[in-house]
């Protein structure tokens, strides 16, 4: 119907008229709906996962916890084996002091007595004489100060005593003593402790004196037998 270059221009302008319409369509914009008017494609694939990430560096300690409830008490434990039996003791201290300002010149026998009640019988008696004593107008004699109990020396385990020995006639001199000592195997009652003066063994009878204007005293206490 058209010759070749009618045909041509023809196609032209159809070319024209659709780019035409494309411009008008783009600059007319509809609310919600995109300018362009291709249509939207499908959905592409799900990506693979990506290389797992290097660990992390430690957190810090988090703030101490609230105090947790009281648990359930146990059941009891086995029971334990016997203990060793100990050290009877007295439940009160039993002491007594007796003290005196008075010499004695006697050269044997009784000077003091004191009395003491024992409480038991399985105890011992510790006893402590203090005082001067005095040897004199002799040469090469000897005298002794012993503790008696009940008027008996003691014999759990052996006496209580202390000997004053000088060689040189010419001594004179009055010297502290001191006699201390335990005594088992008396029982509980009252008990007559005493210091006493006598010869020792084997010598004759001297010059002795006891306590002068010092003061003497004995000191008595009742404790637990030794171990």
């Amino acid at each position: 119907m058209f010759g070749t270059t009618g045909g041509v221009a023809l196609m032209k302008l159809v070319l024209l008229f659709c780019l035409f319409c494309c411009i008008r369509s783009a600059s007319t914009v509809v609310p919600g709906k995109s300018p362009s008017m291709c249509a939207q494609g499908s959905p592409g694939l799900a990506g693979r996962n990506g290389v797992n990430g290097h660990n992390g560096l430690p957190g810090r300690d988090g703030r101490e916890g609230a105090k947790g409830e009281k648990g359930v008490a146990g059941p009891p434990g086995p029971r334990g084996f016997k203990g060793e039996a100990g050290i009877v003791a007295v439940e009160q201290r039993n002491w007594k002091q007796c003290a005196w300002q008075k010499g004695d010149g006697r050269d044997i026998g009784l000077i003091k007595n004191c009395q003491f009640t024992k409480i038991k019988d399985d105890t011992a008696l510790h006893v402590v004489f203090q005082g001067n004593i005095y040897l004199g107008g002799c040469g090469s004699c000897c005298k002794r100060w012993f503790i008696t109990f009940n008027g008996v020396e003691c014999s759990g385990p052996l006496p209580i005593d202390a000997m004053l020995f000088i060689h040189n006639s010419n001594s004179n001199d009055f010297r502290h003593g001191a006699i201390e000592g335990y005594c088992d195997n008396i029982g509980k009652g009252n008990i007559r402790v005493g210091i006493n003066i006598g010869n020792c063994l084997g010598n004759r009878n001297t010059n002795g004196y006891t306590g002068s204007t010092s003061v003497s005293r004995l000191i008595i206490e009742e404790v637990p037998q030794s171990q």
